[in-house]
């Protein structure tokens, strides 16, 4: 008799405990912690998710090949490392000075070149899915540079005094324009030592901006910012063709795609 009284307690509890489970493992914050025992071996099969294919470029860290285009001895050649006097440093680039000599702030190139790779492989993407670029500069040195280098990739160049036509497109124009996807500065600061108006334009309408910063720039106005002298005719070509090759590769990797469907 007292074995039988056992035995049915024992289920009670049983069941009670199943259907405690039951109710709590319902709640989104409970499964979120229950981890079934064959969910290491067991493949998802998410009905809603969205396959991967091989050729994805979003798949990939360097699809375009962007790495094998500069390297830290390229931006030494070139100069990069050349910034400002110490006295006209931005603070917000001294996490990217690795130090000063004779009273000149020298760029720390180690930081330069994976967010060199960053703005190429960016831009690249842009012309992979067949963006409008557009170079925009205002020293009179780097007007025929950043012209030729638009013109031989397909893209567009403003080097002229800038009257807002992103923001000011109806009075201009009479109608609505289309908007760059991307916007490369070959300087942030423009004559006379005043922040380069298209960049403001491009950060009000969320227009993603790639620009080389010297010392004396702020870095967290620009989405893709290079650390790197900025004033040196020489590098601010070497950079173009960076830029130039990171384009006509996008666009080529679209060329096969398209030539293979």
């Amino acid at each position: 008799m007292v074995s039988l009284i056992l035995k049915q307690a024992l289920q009670r509890t049983c069941s009670f405990s199943r259907s405690t489970f039951r109710y709590a493992s319902s709640s989104p914050v409970v499964q979120r912690h229950i981890i079934q025992e064959d969910d290491v071996t067991r493949p998802r099969n998410d009905n809603n998710s969205t396959p991967i294919t091989p050729d994805d470029p979003m798949n990939h860290d360097d699809y375009f090949n962007v790495r094998s285009m500069v390297t830290l001895e390229d931006l030494f050649k070139n100069r990069a490392h050349y910034g400002h006097v110490t006295g006209m440093r931005n603070p917000w680039m001294s996490q990217y000075i690795y130090g000063h000599r004779l009273d000149v702030d020298i760029i720390d190139l180690d930081k330069t070149l994976p967010m060199l790779h960053s703005a190429l492989n960016f831009l690249a993407h842009i012309a992979y899915r067949q963006g409008i670029i557009l170079f925009l500069t205002r020293y009179p040195a780097h007007v025929p540079l950043v012209e030729r280098a638009a013109r031989d990739c397909g893209e567009y160049a403003h080097c002229r005094t800038w009257d807002h036509p992103f923001t000011n497109t109806q009075t201009l124009f009479g109608y609505d324009i289309r908007l760059p996807d991307v916007c490369i500065f070959t300087h942030t600061l423009a004559p006379p030592n005043q922040l380069h108006p298209a960049i403001s334009d491009s950060n009000k309408l969320l227009i993603p901006t790639i620009a080389l910063c010297d010392t004396d720039c702020n870095p967290n106005i620009i989405t893709y910012p290079v650390p790197s002298n900025d004033d040196t005719t020489k590098l601010v070509e070497f950079y173009l063709t960076l830029f130039q090759q990171a384009i006509m590769a996008g666009k080529e990797k679209r060329r096969e795609k398209d030539s293979s469907n």
